[in-house]
């Protein structure tokens, strides 16, 4: 069925029948048995149930703004004009969880703007059969897709990659996340991180990272946005503190900007902590080491010697050869000096 056809038959289906899923808050029929060919909606919704639901009825994904923030200005005001004129092309995807709550997978965008619109219902597909590991590796792969890395916070681009790198590992035991179009060679579980770097044009070792530092207890990880606080060197070496109260207590004291976290002191951390014996008395110490024993910056002189001074240096001397030369000339002649005085 062509695409404008479907929307006109969906726009009219949501009219007809608005009443009664209000009414019921029960899907109405399967959304692709109901209008879409296979390449008409994504795959994770094909296993869905297609229904119109309250606005009011629908809670975000945990952290959403955290990963993905809500559109704004000019962007947000067009999204808002186009359903105003037009109503919702694409239904959202939405997990009805076992204790009845309706969770917004992918569509909080689309969720925000119809409020804004003055909206009250929204056609969404409903996925009852998720568990909350397969319903957050929805919630970044679709919302990977809409973005791309270029568009991304370094930790938004460390959870998405993640988060599909994880996917593909499951899909050996698992079919129905499939990505439209995804052959079936992507369901080996072997070489998974090949796969991801050929997708995403990034290089093995550096989903390898991505892989670790999705394991950082989350504010940790907020940190590496700026890059200002926490490099990324330092964060990989830390994401093998696998304790997230341990992070926790790094994270409180390199947070409030009083201690740094260099590459050198996440070795320390990972190699006390793999030893067994990091606690929290042991951080603070690490984290505390530098600006009690911080050296002072050397001034340092350059100076360019004339022709006059060749004699006094072999002709093959290094650089550094004059230099400690020159140095112990001058500790004797300051020591010479003060003994004269």
């Amino acid at each position: 069925m062509p695409r404008n056809k479907v929307q006109s038959a969906l726009r009219q289906r949501k009219q007809d029948e608005a009443n009664a899923s209000l009414a019921t808050g029960q899907p109405q029929e399967k959304a692709y048995d109901c209008f879409f060919h296979h390449d008409d909606l994504p795959s994770p919704m094909e296993n869905g149930i297609l229904c119109v639901l309250p606005l009011k009825q629908l809670d975000g994904f945990p952290g959403h703004e955290e990963h993905f923030p809500l559109y704004t200005g000019q962007r947000l005001a067009d999204m808002v004009d186009s359903i105003r004129r037009l109503g919702v092309q694409t239904p959202i995807l939405v997990w009805k969880t076992s204790n009845g709550l309706y969770i917004i997978i992918s569509g909080h965008n689309r969720v925000n703007a119809s409020i804004l619109a003055g909206c009250v219902t929204i056609p969404a597909v409903v996925r009852t059969d998720l568990t909350m590991e397969t319903a957050e590796d929805l919630f970044f792969e679709m919302n990977f897709r809409q973005r791309s890395l270029a568009d991304m916070l370094f930790s938004q681009r460390v959870l998405c990659v993640a988060a599909h790198y994880n996917m593909l590992k499951r899909q050996g035991r698992r079919t129905d996340l499939l990505a439209a179009g995804t052959s079936p060679d992507t369901q080996e579980k072997s070489h998974t991180d090949k796969k991801i770097a050929q997708e995403y044009e990034l290089t093995r070792d550096k989903v390898s990272k991505y892989c670790r530092y999705a394991t950082l207890y989350r504010p940790l990880l907020l940190l590496m946005d700026t890059g200002k606080q926490l490099g990324q060197l330092a964060a990989y070496e830390v994401s093998f503190v696998e304790d997230h109260d341990l992070q926790e207590c790094i994270y409180q004291h390199i947070s409030t900007g009083k201690s740094t976290l260099s590459t050198a002191k996440g070795k320390k951390l990972r190699t006390l902590f793999e030893a067994g014996n990091l606690d929290v008395a042991q951080i603070k110490a690490i984290l505390t080491e530098e600006t009690t024993t911080a050296k002072r910056p050397g001034r340092r002189i350059s100076v360019t010697l004339s022709a006059d001074f060749e004699s006094y240096f072999p002709k093959k001397a290094t650089a550094k050869e004059i230099e400690e030369t020159i140095q112990k000339a001058l500790e004797l002649y300051f020591k010479t000096t003060k003994s004269s005085l």
